[in-house]
C-alpha cells in the first residue's frame, strides 16, 4: 500500500503499479532480509521511496545528451546487482529507468516526493548523488550538459552548489585512485585498503571549527572562505593532476571529507 501511494504521487497509474510491486517485494522479504542487505535502507516505505527515484532519476541522467549508451545501462544493472533486488524487483527498477528517460518525465515532482519520503534519512541523499554520478561517469566523463542537470538535481535536493562541487570532487579523486588501484594489481593493496577507510567523523561543533581553523563567533562569509581555501589546498584533483601516489590521494580524500563534514557541521548548527 505504501509503495502504491508513493508511486501514484510520482508518477500516476504506472508510478503505482511500480511502486506496489516494489513494496510487495518488501513484504515477502521481511524485517531479517532488510538487516542483512549490504545498503540496508531502514523501513519499507523509506527503501520503496530510494529505489524508485534512483531508478527514475538514473534514466533522466543517462538521457541527458539524447542517448542512452549501452555503458550507461550495464552500470545500471550493476547498481541492480549491487543493492540484490530480486526478479520482480528489477523488472520494477527497469520500468523506473525506461519512465525516467522519457521526455515528459517531471524530474522535479519525482525528487520532490523523494525528499517527503526521506527526509528522515538525509544520508540517503547523498547515497541518491553517488549512483547518480555512477551512471553520469559510464561513458567517461560526462559533457558539461549532463554535469548542469547533476547540479539541478542536487540543488532541488537541498544541496548546496558547494557541497555538490565537494561530493563530485570526492567522487572522481576515489574513481582515479580505483582506476589506479585496478592498473598496479597487487602492488597497490595497501593503497585500495587506505582508499576504502571510513569518513573521517566530526564528533562535535567545537572540532568543527577547529578543523576549519576558525573561532566560534565566525561570521558566515569567513565560514564559507575558510572551507573553500582548504578545499582548494588539499584538492584531490589538484594532486591528480600531479601524478601523486594513491596513498596521498586516499589522504587528501579523506582530508576533503573531514573538511565537508566540518563545514556541514557548522553549517547546519547555525542554520546557513
Amino acid at each position: 500500500m505504501l509503495g502504491g501511494a508513493f508511486g501514484f504521487m510520482v508518477g500516476g497509474p504506472l508510478g503505482a503499479l511500480l511502486g506496489a510491486a516494489f513494496g510487495h517485494n518488501l513484504d515477502q522479504a521481511g524485517q531479517q532480509k532488510a538487516a542483512e542487505e549490504p545498503d540496508n535502507l531502514g523501513d519499507e516505505r523509506v527503501r520503496v521511496a530510494f529505489l524508485a527515484a534512483a531508478f527514475q532519476l538514473m534514466g533522466y541522467v543517462a538521457k541527458t545528451d539524447g542517448r542512452v549508451s549501452e555503458a550507461e545501462i550495464a552500470t545500471a544493472r550493476a547498481i541492480m546487482d549491487h543493492l540484490q533486488l530480486n526478479t520482480v524487483q528489477r523488472r520494477a527498477a527497469i520500468d523506473c529507468f525506461t519512465e525516467g528517460k522519457q521526455p515528459g518525465f517531471a524530474a522535479d515532482a519525482a525528487i520532490d516526493a523523494f525528499r517527503n519520503a526521506c527526509r528522515s534519512r538525509p544520508m540517503l541523499v547523498q547515497k541518491l548523488l553517488d549512483l547518480l554520478l555512477n551512471v553520469a561517469y559510464a561513458d567517461g566523463g560526462p559533457p558539461p550538459v549532463t554535469q548542469t542537470r547533476l547540479a539541478a538535481i542536487a540543488e532541488r535536493l537541498g544541496i548546496v552548489r558547494l557541497q555538490f562541487e565537494a561530493l563530485h570532487t570526492l567522487f572522481r579523486a576515489q574513481r582515479w585512485a580505483q582506476q589506479q588501484s585496478r592498473q598496479g594489481g597487487s602492488d597497490h593493496s595497501h593503497e585500495q585498503r587506505a582508499h576504502h577507510r571510513p569518513t573521517t567523523a566530526v564528533n562535535s561543533l567545537a572540532e568543527a571549527y577547529t578543523v576549519l581553523g576558525l573561532k566560534r563567533d565566525a561570521s558566515p562569509d569567513e565560514i564559507k572562505l575558510a572551507y573553500r581555501r582548504l578545499l582548494k589546498r588539499h584538492h584531490p584533483d589538484k594532486l591528480a593532476a600531479k601524478g601523486v601516489s594513491a596513498t596521498e590521494l586516499a589522504r587528501a580524500t579523506e582530508k576533503t571529507r573531514e573538511l565537508t563534514a566540518a563545514y556541514e557541521r557548522i553549517r547546519e548548527a547555525r542554520g546557513l
